[in-house]
This record gives C-alpha cells, structure tokens and sequence, in this order.
C-alpha cells in the first residue's frame, strides 16, 4: 500500500433517499458522521442503513480504498457490495470489505515481517488446526497416557475462545470447561508448544489472523498508517463482537474517528462464542460524543408479536430501552399451549404444523425452535412417523449426531455380534484404541468368536482400553431393558464425553433423553427396530398440495437467528429448560437468556405457538411437575392467549 491519501470518487447516480429510507433510517444514514451506534431493532433493516450510508459516503467523493466495511461473513459483505454498486452504477473494486479475518489476513499480508512471519505464511482451518494439536499431543507424549485426555477439539476450543474474549486459559477454563481444570498444567504446555510449532513453520490459524492484526495495530506507525488510510468504518453486528475485534475497531478508528457500528443490544446471544455485549453497551463511553440513532420500525411482525417481544425485553436492566412499532396489520395473539407432556406437546405440533399446511402456510415457511438440542427428540420421531419433511438447521438429526450413534453402537453389539462398523466404532472410544488396533482386534475377534485372549499381544494402554471395552459388554449382556442398557454406556461414556466435545453438557442431555424414549421398550432389540425405522425422508409426504420441496426447519433458537417465517414454535418453555439452569446465577447470563427469548419470538411474521409439558420425567427424581419459564410469569396476560390441549382434544382428532 503505497499511498494513504484520501481521494475523491465520482458516482453517476443521484439517489433518492427520501424515497427509500424512513425518517429514522435516513437520520442514519445522512447525520453519521464521528463514532455512531446504530441501534437496529429486529426486523428494521439493518442491513439497508449500511447499504444506502456506503452509497451516500461515495457519493458524497469518498474513495471505496479509503472505507473499511467489516461483517461476519464474506457473502454478507459482497451482497451489500453488489446492492451498493446496483444504487451508485458504477463499480466498488477497491473497497475494503469483509469478515474480519479476511480483512486481517490483506493486511498481515503486507506486515507479516514486522511480526517475524514472511509474507507467503499459510493459513489453517479449524480442522488442520485441531490435527496440528494432535501432533503436538503425541510428541509430547500426551497419548501415551493410562487415563483418558482432554481430545484436541477441547483443547483447540479453550485456546480459541482465550484468543477472541482475551482472556486467561485459567479463566476459560473455569468457566466454560470446568471438568478439565485438573488438566490446566498441561493445557498450558500443549498450547505454548502449538504456538512455537506454528512460527516455526511459518503458518497462522484463524485466531491468529485477528490476534497478529492487534499486534500490528499497537505498533504506532502501522497503526497510523491504516487509521489515516480508513477515512470511515462500517460494521455489522457489532454485537456479536468479541473483545479482540473491539480492540482493533477501536485502533483503526483512532485518527478519523469515524466509525459507525450497526447491532442490537437486545439480540446478543453468542457469549459462549466469545461475543462481548458490554463492546455495543459500553460504545458511548469509549468513544467521546458518539451519536446513538434507534430503528424501532419494525416491518416483519404483527403488532400482536411485537406487543409480546417488547414485554419480554424490558424486563433487562442492561441495556438501551427500544419499543418495535410495526407495519403490518393486526394478526392473531401469540398463544401458549400447555401439554400434559413432551408426547403430546410432539403430537400436538406436528399436527398443528399440518394443519397450518392445509391452511395455505408452506412447510418452509414454518420453524420449531427450542433452547437446547435434545428438546426435538420426540417431536423428530413424530414427524418421522407422518412422514412431515424436515430439516435440523446447523446440524444433523437427532439419531444421525456422533454421541447417540457411539451409545447405540454398544446395543447393536449385543443384539448382532457380527457387526463390524458398531464394534470399531465402539472398541475406538477407549483408550489406546485407534482405527489400526479396532482392526486387529476385530480380525482376531471373527475367527476365535469371543473375547478372550485377544489382548495378548496389545501394548499396556490399548490393552487397558481393550479390558475396559470387554467389561462394559459384559455387564450389557445381562441387561434386557434398553434404557437400563443405555444408562450403563453411559457410566463410561459421561468422561469420555466431556473429554471430547466443547457442548458436552448439550451432548449428555441428549444421552438421558434418548434413555427415557428408550424406557417404552421391554428389550434392546424392539428398541432397535424401531430406531432402524427412523430413516431418512425420502421426499414422499402426506400433506395435501405441499410442494415436494418444502421442508419444515427444526433449529436451536441460535442457529436461528437472522432468519423469519410466518409461522413460529417455540418448544420446550419450561423452568430449568429455558432458560438454561446455569444461567440462573448470573443476573448477566440471565438477561442473555430472555435475549434469546426474544429472538426466538421476533423470528415470526405472524403466527406464534410457545408450548410447555406440565410434566416431565426425569432418572433422579421420576415423573415431576414442570412449571412453564419463569419468563412466562413476567408477560402481563394480555399479550398472549391460553391453549389447553384438553380443550383441543375435538380439533386435534379430527386432523
């Protein structure tokens, strides 16, 4: 980059903003000169304010190469880029756009001396990263240990989220990992020898990108020499910001000053990914004489749902209070359905789906959302029985996610000896055992037909590992129930779980609600027949003149956020479900939950059904009285209506 000097550029059109942008988007737009917060509602076009404010800077003479536009992912910024050069007709070549890591990576690029790197250094995904750590487990020696070790994802995960919230391991791990703080010592001595490894071979993994660019920026002259080049800065949702982000904006913004961030306060959800809401709370104070601009004007919901969403989020004490006004015109109140249980609250959605399909609502403009993962299983296995097409948003179903295929393996085992894919996959989860000892050991296993002796000539650790294996089949054995049969895997398998996966608390949820599915079967193999009949749609469907592409999206509530449809589920409203029981004492982890709330709710154009099981079956206590949310009893009672299913019972036969 030769030349810092601000040049003027020249746009053939004259747009009329007046005409496309409403009083309190064009404020926005026209008066967002020095650090400015955008404070964009759900629904309030957000993304609209940073197209037509890039289109008035150009017009204005502001060169593209002097503007720095930062979102979250590289199609978001190429689509603004293509509305912006479809308004101005004339093209945006040398504007600076993108994720951040991509606008990191341009720059380290040209600096990658300063920091002791050349400038043809390679940069590793997540998963070249996690087997890069791997390498370093076994040259340390770490894989030759007797007892379990936290696996490569847990540690790339706690390295990774130190990184973006900039924070201690020792804090990371307390908080988020705590089942693995007897392992810290070596955490710390895995990471600092992963760190060596990668300047030694001259490569950068994606957390390295933003944090080498922070670096750069507390060099002064680079500093100067990139905030003098970006006249103005523009950056999507600013609140899912982690704290190195905020430390390089703030950097960059230093000489102009001017930056204007777009977000929502009231749609932070992504702590647990390293985002930071205090970035978008605290904008005010850290940047002097910042203007605050509000889009209440909300153009996908009804005023009915907004009613609700703005009750919910009210009761937040950190934040900037916002009333979403709508648009559109009066639709049905939002209503809250109580079920007897999660059986009936399945059935009654999924009938309720349909019949929202008959009524002229397409399957792909319909969502059940849930908090948390192993909410879905029994509506999943209805859907499955009508034949409803669906599709798990960020994910997989229920019967096709690694830890529920790693417990049923065990029963596979059981019920048919001969099946070598469950048997590697389950000997491949203890200790010492890899694919190439699974496979010795199973070449042994089909010609003497049983387990004994096979071990004789494995090395100490997979020959514990191999003893471990043999017992836990052994106990099975004696086992009829499957859900007995299920809760005994799992006595092994809880460590190894959290050892594994950076979700495991998610993970083991799941394991316990697969177990109580499992508790109608008398023995493994009926459970197993009808598991196995749990396959894939096909693309048949029941449903009257549905086109055959329509698909019913089934998606955590985080996984959902961005998107809209007419009709809206939420599932699973029920204390110590939603919201999270970890969050209950922390007063921040609690208004993040009634966030997620709102999101949740805000997600719907139209129609809304929340729906809670009066009762619940749990292994430690039985069948238990469930409450609905605590957030339920902070909604005045005019903002919803009530839904017995007794009271439906006529109705929902007849569907």
């Amino acid at each position: 980059m030769k030349s810092y000097k601000l040049k003027s550029f020249s746009a053939t059109s004259i747009i009329k903003y007046q005409e496309n942008l409403n009083h309190q988007q064009l404020r926005a737009v026209e008066e967002a000169d020095g650090p400015c917060l955008v404070l964009a509602g759900a629904g309030s076009g957000k993304t609209r304010i940073l197209i037509y404010r890039l289109a008035y800077l150009l017009e204005k003479g502001i060169n593209p190469h002097n503007i720095l536009l930062a979102t979250f992912t590289n199609k978001a910024a190429q689509e603004m880029i293509h509305r912006a050069e479809a308004l101005l007709k004339s093209s945006l070549s040398g504007l600076w756009a993108g994720t951040f890591h991509h606008i990191g990576n341009v720059i380290l690029r040209k600096e990658a001396q300063t920091l002791g790197y050349s400038p043809n250094f390679t940069i590793i995904d997540r998963e070249d990263s996690k087997d890069f750590i791997q390498d370093c487990l076994e040259e340390l020696g770490y894989l030759k240990r007797e007892k379990l070790f936290p696996k490569k994802e847990i540690i790339s995960n706690v390295w990774s989220l130190a990184c973006n919230s900039q924070k201690d391991i020792d804090e990371i791990v307390g908080h988020f990992y705590p089942h693995v703080e007897e392992y810290l010592p070596h955490l710390k001595k895995i990471i600092a020898y992963y760190e060596q490894k990668k300047k030694d071979a001259n490569t950068m993994d994606f957390d390295d990108l933003l944090i080498n660019w922070l670096k750069l920026m507390q060099n002064e002259s680079i500093c100067t020499k990139y905030s003098q080049n970006f006249a103005y800065i523009l950056v999507d949702e600013y609140q899912d910001t982690n704290r190195i982000q905020f430390e390089i904006l703030k950097r960059l913004a230093c000489v102009h000053n001017n930056i204007l961030v777009v977000g929502d306060d009231a749609q932070s959800i992504y702590s647990f990914r390293g985002a930071e809401i205090d970035n978008l709370l605290d904008f005010p104070r850290i940047f002097t004489g910042a203007k605050v601009f509000k889009l209440e004007i909300n153009y996908r919901s009804s005023p009915q749902i907004l009613n609700l969403a703005n009750e919910i989020i009210r009761h937040n004490m950190q934040q900037f209070p916002k009333t979403l006004e709508a648009i559109k015109k009066d639709a049905d109140n939002p209503v809250v359905v109580k079920s007897k249980d999660v059986y009936q609250q399945a059935k009654f959605v999924a009938q309720r789906v349909i019949e929202l399909n008959r009524e002229g609502i397409p399957l792909n403009e319909t969502a059940v959302l849930f908090r948390s993962r192993f909410q879905a299983l029994e509506l999943e296995v209805e859907l499955l029985k009508r034949n409803v097409p669906y599709v798990v948003r960020g994910g997989v179903r229920f019967f096709e996610q690694a830890h529920i295929k790693d417990i049923l393996s065990y029963l596979k085992i059981i019920i048919n000896p001969k099946d070598e894919l469950s048997f590697k996959r389950a000997i491949c989860l203890h200790k010492g055992i890899g694919r190439t000892y699974a496979q010795q050991i199973w070449k042994k296993f089909t010609h003497n037909k049983n387990l004994k002796d096979i071990d004789k000539d494995l090395p100490k650790r997979p020959k514990e590992g191999f003893k471990e294996f043999s017992a836990l089949l052994g106990s099975l054995r004696n086992i009829q129930s499957p859900q007995k049969a299920i809760r005994e895997v799992l006595k092994f398998y809880k460590d190894y779980c959290y050892l594994s996966f950076d979700n495991s608390d998610e993970r083991i949820l799941d394991l316990e609600e697969l177990a109580k599915l499992a508790t109608d079967y008398p023995t493994i193999r009926k459970f197993l027949l009808d598991f196995s009949s749990f396959e894939e749609f096909k693309g048949e469907t029941l449903l009257s003149g549905s086109d055959k592409d329509e698909i019913l999206v089934l998606s955590t509530v985080h996984q959902a956020k961005g998107l809209e449809w007419e009709a809206v589920f939420i599932i699973g409203f029920s204390d110590y479900e939603f919201p999270h029981p970890k969050a209950l004492n922390s007063q921040k982890d609690l208004e993040e939950e009634r966030r997620l709330f709102y999101v949740a709710t805000t997600r719907t154009k139209s129609l809304l059904h929340i729906t809670y099981p009066e009762t619940k079956y749990t292994f430690k206590n039985g069948l238990i009285i469930s409450r609905p949310s605590m957030f339920f009893f902070e909604l005045p009672k005019t903002t919803y209506e009530e839904w017995s299913l007794e009271d439906t019972a006529g109705v929902l036969e007849e569907l």
